[in-house]
């Protein structure tokens, strides 16, 4: 098609990472006090400090349990894995990948916080779909973000994707094409692609070698279609 020479390339995808976003209320940490504490009206630094430290034990309760599961599992050395927690994140960072986890009050809802966890620096891709690192990692992701090296054209997206529109795929998108969502007949992941970035969004959590699953079935269904096959050597 016409954008294929245009975007083509082996480099298109520059980062590859994995999200899952949760919700929650203040004054549901254990060591919120009522007697002491009322929940924030701002999204304010101090608030956010506070959130932090309630936030506090969840966070060395989770990164601890990820850091145990990860050595037992890949077998890391003491110099190969850590854990580290500060203000309301953590991070749990080995010599294959990193996992953040990061609380934030939510703007317009400040007495609310939303909490976001991340797999990024992932070196190799072979890991994304190696047993012993989903059984670790689990669950945790509802999307994942193919990063593109350049811009390109969303229209041009389309224009493919309706060409291939006859095995069994549907899209939606709005009048100044910013982006487009594709569904895939008996795939429960929706394709968002945007001048930017690829995103592979679940209804639910999945780990990561369950969404690479759904990436690979988005290939198999649309082939030739851009830019599948420009993308696919990268997985």
């Amino acid at each position: 098609m016409a954008t294929h020479d245009q975007n083509s390339g082996k480099d298109l995808i520059t980062r590859i990472s994995f999200v899952g976003m949760e919700e929650g209320q203040v004054k549901r940490f254990p060591d919120f006090d009522k007697r002491l504490h009322t929940a924030p009206k701002f999204a304010s630094d101090r608030a956010q400090q506070f959130l932090g430290r309630l936030a506090g034990p969840d966070l060395n309760e989770w990164g601890e349990e990820l850091f145990a599961a990860f050595r037992e599992a890949m077998g890391y050395r003491r110099k190969e894995i850590a854990f580290v927690s500060e203000g309301g994140t953590g991070r749990v960072e080995s010599k294959d990948f990193t996992v953040e986890r990061r609380y934030s009050l939510i703007e317009d809802r400040p007495d609310c916080y939303s909490v976001e966890t991340e797999l990024l620096e992932i070196g190799s891709a072979n890991l994304l779909e190696d047993a012993s690192f989903n059984g670790a990692m689990g669950p945790l992701f509802e999307c994942m973000r193919c990063l593109f090296s350049k811009s390109v054209s969303v229209e041009g997206i389309i224009d493919g994707l309706e060409e291939a529109s006859d095995r069994g795929l549907s899209i939606e998108y709005p009048s100044s094409c910013e982006y487009c969502d594709a569904r895939i007949e008996n795939m429960n992941a929706i394709f968002r692609f945007d001048a930017v970035s690829l995103e592979i969004r679940f209804p639910g959590f999945g780990t990561p070698g369950q969404l690479v699953e759904s990436y690979r079935g988005l290939i198999e269904n649309l082939g030739g279609a851009w830019p599948i096959e420009d993308v696919l050597p990268l997985l």
